[in-house]
């Protein structure tokens, strides 16, 4: 058979692939905003039926030809990048796929919503210990997967390599030890110093109607299209749900905090990735975005390097203090040092830049300590608090506050935790290349225009999709591979300067 026939039937293989996943997004946000609790035993029995149909695409002799046919291919010698794409995915989907045994499979997709009902019950009765049982299912049943994978690598490592295809925890880790240092450092600079902003004045209580309108505004104003998507405030964690090559829909929940804007900025910034390919992109199914790390850059370069700029709130701030009266009389310098003190928290979503990274290192390592069977499942709560202590200084007063606040575990995201500080670096190097070819980028987010850089990402990042891992894509951009010094670069000059503002106005 000739290149092709292979190819057309790769490209067939992978329309149903995105059908299927277009399914199981639609149940995922159903299950998460929606689906009465008597319900989710039917639900698992459907999951489950999707999954085993998803699998089976990669089963037949014609697909088991096509492996084999591009196995002995030198992908590089595929000029076009939606082709070579489309076979670096198949080949990776179908390794995984043809080698997880299927009645795991099974097994796993049926317990997934009473998994989910069961986290939801410890963290409402704010003990783990009702969580242990099912979590233990859970790891045991992905570790069986994994080396079923790839018997001769450590579980964890298929496992992040499933979410963040081409990377290796032994990168990972040496990159995480290097933000482990600087930002210990720049903590340590931070506390020592005399200047303490005052914190209390951006989490000053508002009008949650109001300001989930006011953060819905800034992020279709930032670029997000509800022609594309739309907003659904029914879940406890805000995620995005990646329905179609033009819907990718943001769901948050009500709060009274000011953060309800960072977090529309967030999904928006998922969501406008994840609906930005070019039309060549959407036609061959190859639309999304890269998962995992890349995904979770373009989330946090919008919430943090955007919407955490000074230059963001020069021309955003007037308009909250018209929303939001409480603000009249606060200097936007006392606004914008509030909204990025330096305080290690408790709860990842709401860290500052600094501590946030440490945030997703903790879960990294206790998740690969766990799989590495250093720690067991049941050991997790007290192997938690100890590194929270550790890394961050406080400790968890309850299970809530600590090993039951992410779904993550619940919610089949394993393996996953990296992707968010991976993630923080990449938009690290993506704002240092940025700053290379739109050097008034500053300039242009003071006027409040997101046009030039909506274009340069539009350019340089959405259009492609999936077509790449997330390595390739940040050589294409930056010429490096993953490199976090430029995140720390970053930060180290927004604190300086955050800190010498504070000492001149003192």
């Amino acid at each position: 058979m000739s290149y092709q026939t292979h190819l057309e039937y790769i490209r067939s293989i992978n329309d149903q692939f995105r059908y299927y996943k277009t399914m199981e997004s639609m149940f995922e946000l159903d299950q998460w905003s929606a689906l009465p609790l008597e319900g989710g035993a039917y639900r698992q029995e459907v999951v489950a039926h999707i999954a085993e149909l998803k699998a089976s695409l990669f089963d037949s002799d014609e697909a088991k030809s096509a492996a084999n046919y591009f196995k002995g291919a030198n992908l590089n010698d595929i000029e076009d990048d939606i082709e070579r794409g489309l076979v670096r995915s198949f080949l990776f989907r179908y390794r995984n796929q043809t080698r997880t045994p299927k009645h795991l499979m099974h097994q796993y997709s049926m317990m997934k919503a009473e998994t989910m009902n069961k986290w939801k019950e410890a963290r409402e009765k704010q003990d783990f210990n009702i969580f242990v049982p099912w979590l233990t299912k859970v790891f045991d049943l992905k570790k069986q997967i994994a080396y079923a994978i790839n018997p001769d690598v450590p579980a964890f490592d298929t496992l992040v390599n499933v979410n963040d295809e081409g990377t290796s925890c032994e990168e990972i880790s040496r990159e995480f030890d290097v933000l482990k240092v600087g930002l210990t450092k720049l903590r340590s600079e931070i506390e020592k110093s005399t200047v303490k902003p005052d914190s209390d004045i951006f989490n000053t209580v508002v009008d949650p109607v109001r300001v989930e309108a006011f953060s819905q505004r800034l992020a279709r104003e930032s670029g997000y299209q509800e022609s594309r998507g739309g907003f659904n405030n029914k879940v406890v964690h805000a995620f995005t749900s990646f329905m179609g090559p033009r819907d990718a829909r943001v769901s948050t929940y009500q709060s009274g905090s000011l953060n309800m804007i960072f977090t529309c900025l967030h999904e928006a910034g998922h969501a406008m990735y994840a609906s930005g390919g070019s039309d060549a992109v959407n036609a061959a199914n190859m639309w999304g975005g890269i998962e995992g790390s890349f995904q979770e850059s373009m989330a946090r370069f919008n919430e943090n390097i955007i919407g955490r700029s000074r230059a963001y709130w020069e021309y955003y701030y007037p308009q909250l203090q018209a929303e939001f009266s409480q603000f009249v009389d606060v200097s936007l310098d006392d606004f914008y040092l509030s909204m990025n003190v330096v305080k290690p928290s408790l709860r990842r979503i709401t860290a500052d830049e600094v501590t946030y990274s440490l945030h997703v290192i903790l879960r990294y390592e206790l998740e690969r300590d766990c799989f590495g069977e250093k720690i067991a499942a049941c050991d997790l709560r007290d192997a938690w608090n100890d590194l929270s202590e550790k890394y961050l200084g406080i400790r968890p007063s309850n299970d809530t506050e600590g090993v039951l606040q992410d779904m993550h575990w619940a919610g089949d995201y394993i393996g996953y935790f990296q992707s968010y500080a991976l993630g923080n670096i990449y938009c690290g190097q993506l704002r240092e290349s940025i700053f290379k070819e739109i050097p008034d980028f500053e300039e242009q987010l003071r006027q409040g225009s997101f046009v030039e850089l909506n274009k340069w990402l539009d350019k340089n990042v959405r259009q492609y999709g999936c077509c790449f891992t997330a390595g390739e894509m940040a050589k294409r951009i930056t010429g490096k591979s993953l490199d976090a010094r430029p995140f720390l670069q970053y930060l180290e000059e927004k604190y300086k300067d955050l800190y010498r503002l504070t000492s001149e106005r003192m």
